[in-house]
């Protein structure tokens, strides 16, 4: 149940986070229980996003509109973390024969999903399943792979999810403290967890984590999919040195960040050396005319 602070900032910000963290139109009733603000309020608020293009409104619900979605590209084109590692992502995605990569970054101690590359076979699980919103597991997070990387770097919270225990999730889940312990410990000397149907059967995930140049936690990258893909030879293998050179490359020891530099359709450019993958991405104003072509 959410909190209404009765301001009006608070009210819009509440009612733009639930509709853009689900993943599935939000009724009007849905969206005032998630909310905890009046529903004539919030069907007030909403009306006026709606009317501003910031949220849409289809018969099953309230979705993300087109200027919601344009802020967005808008704010990735000025993140240079966002930019470096999409030549990453589409990479693993490539290697691991279609399967989902993901880039997840550290905040507050919380490794959160901020980037993917995936098949249209995968847009459904995409849409429906629990991941990247792994709050919602409570306790069981620590058998995701994301999750133990993240639980293995808090000691006090290990220590508490252990003594409290977690609810499993398939058969295979790991629900022993003991050997869980051990996990975590694997995971903290090694930054590489590898989940085998723990949290989804017949779906697997594998992830490194990335860490700045004082060792402090910034992130993950991994892949998940269908464990025979996930397990297959070569995959952890590729997974690591990706991992490695996107850490290089975003906490370089010199204290330089990537190549990248502005374009002249008011975008982001950057190139990725390694692939050989140049990356456009719009900026946050519009070309004032077509850029013409170099002569032959």
């Amino acid at each position: 149940m959410g909190e209404d602070d009765k301001t009006v900032v608070g009210r819009v910000a509440a009612i733009l986070d639930a509709v853009a963290e689900a993943s599935a139109p939000v009724a009007l009733a849905e969206l005032t229980r998630l909310t905890g603000i009046p529903k004539p309020t919030v069907r007030r608020i909403a009306a006026n996003l709606v009317a501003r293009g910031i949220l849409g409104r289809t018969e099953a619900g309230y979705v993300p509109g087109g200027k919601m979605l344009r802020y967005g590209l808008h704010a990735i084109s000025r993140h240079p973390v966002a930019l470096a590692v999409q030549p990453y992502l589409q990479d693993l995605h490539q290697r691991s024969m279609g399967e989902i990569a993901w880039f997840a970054t550290a905040q507050d101690g919380e490794l959160t999903v901020t980037g993917t590359a995936f098949s249209k076979e995968h847009l459904t699980a995409i849409r429906t399943s629990w991941w990247p919103f792994s709050e919602q597991l409570g306790n069981s997070v620590i058998l995701v792979a994301a999750g133990r990387l993240e639980i293995a770097d808090q000691p006090e919270r290990a220590e508490r999810i252990l003594a409290e225990g977690w609810p499993r999730l398939t058969r295979y889940s790991v629900t022993d403290p003991r050997r869980m312990r051990e996990l975590l410990a694997e995971a903290r000397a090694t930054g590489v967890v590898q989940e085998d149907e723990q949290t989804r059967l017949g779906w697997s995930c594998m992830a490194v984590v990335l860490r700045d140049t004082a060792g402090e936690l910034t992130g993950a990258l991994g892949v998940t999919g269908r464990t025979a893909r996930i397990v297959a030879r070569g995959l952890r293998r590729s997974l690591l040195q990706s991992a490695g050179e996107l850490q290089a490359e975003l906490h370089p020891r010199d204290g330089r960040t990537g190549s990248g530099g502005g374009s002249a359709h008011g975008g982001e450019v950057v190139l990725d050396e390694r692939l050989r993958v140049g990356y456009l991405l719009p900026g946050a104003s519009e070309p004032a005319a077509a850029v013409p072509s170099p002569p032959a």
